[in-house]
């Protein structure tokens, strides 16, 4: 009997209340409540008056101004802006990609030797190095005829392919060697491995790459600023910023309603694909 109580208190002890557990979940909410209040104070904000955002910036509107809503897609070309951004943001996304498998299918071959360890190191270490050289950039472009166009802003978004790499790599990790193996035998040549046999596989690490980059290329607001002078190539950022901020004023509830318009797609997107995020990033971990 003894020790039956014994180890029932022991369970009780296991189970009951565990500081840690309880640390994290506060984190948790508190890192939730960081990101849902400026999100919820942008819709509140949408939704107001001049003289209400003024008087009282974090109280609720007296009525509903959807008029907000037309304003900022009438004044602020949301959407020839959201053309350019889905061009850019497209093409950007397909080269990136691109890149991506190939940087982490030729790293994954060569994974268990010394170099491929090292450059595999290498790309992790550029994570952490912020980007730098702005103006060298816009001076490159220019000798190159990529300053304001299309092509330029393209082809500068597909550069950044670190954190792609260190995703699809991991989860290549994963993957046994046999599927590789068994399509040599049946003469597959290195893209046909590629394209047809690892892809298919590796789907949740690209749609969470994809996922990623597309939000990351779609909300740049520096680059394009830097290279881009014509109207009609700017995209959602720059046209929200250009349009609703003067020299001593800011239109924040057109500004946020416009915001909130745009960022409709990427949510959905989000939603859609939230189950990829999961098993892409264990991969990673395990890889």
């Amino acid at each position: 009997m003894k020790n039956n109580r014994q180890k029932t208190k022991k369970t009780k002890l296991k189970s009951g209340w565990k500081p840690l557990n309880v640390l994290s979940k506060i984190l948790i909410y508190a890192y939730a409540l960081i990101l849902i209040v400026p999100l919820m104070f942008a819709v509140i904000t949408s939704f107001k008056t001049a003289e209400e955002r003024v008087v009282d910036p974090i109280g609720l509107p007296e009525s509903l101004q959807w008029s907000n809503y037309v304003i900022a897609w009438q004044e602020g070309s949301l959407l020839r802006a959201t053309i350019n951004s889905l061009i850019i943001s497209g093409g950007g996304i397909i080269l990136l990609m691109l890149n991506v498998i190939l940087v982490s299918y030729c790293l994954n071959r060569i994974r268990d030797t010394k170099i491929g360890t090292a450059l595999y190191m290498l790309i992790l270490c550029t994570m952490f190095i912020p980007s730098v050289g702005s103006v060298t950039t816009v001076m490159l472009r220019r000798q190159l005829g990529l300053y304001n166009n299309y092509i330029g802003e393209i082809l500068c978004s597909a550069v950044g392919i670190t954190f792609g790499v260190f995703i699809v790599s991991g989860f290549l990790r994963t993957i046994p060697r046999d599927l590789e193996e068994a399509a040599m035998i049946d003469g597959a040549r290195d893209g046909q491995i590629m394209f047809r046999v690892l892809v298919p596989v590796i789907k949740p690490a690209l749609v969470t790459v994809g996922i990623f980059s597309f939000t990351g290329i779609w909300n740049a607001c520096l680059g394009p600023m830097l290279t881009l002078r014509d109207e009609k190539l700017f995209t959602i950022p720059m046209a929200l910023l250009l349009n609703f901020t003067g020299q001593f004023t800011v239109e924040y509830e057109k500004m946020f309603a416009g915001v909130i318009m745009t960022s409709i797609p990427i949510v959905i997107i989000y939603l859609k694909c939230q189950k990829s995020f999961t098993s892409a990033l264990t991969g990673s971990v395990k890889g």
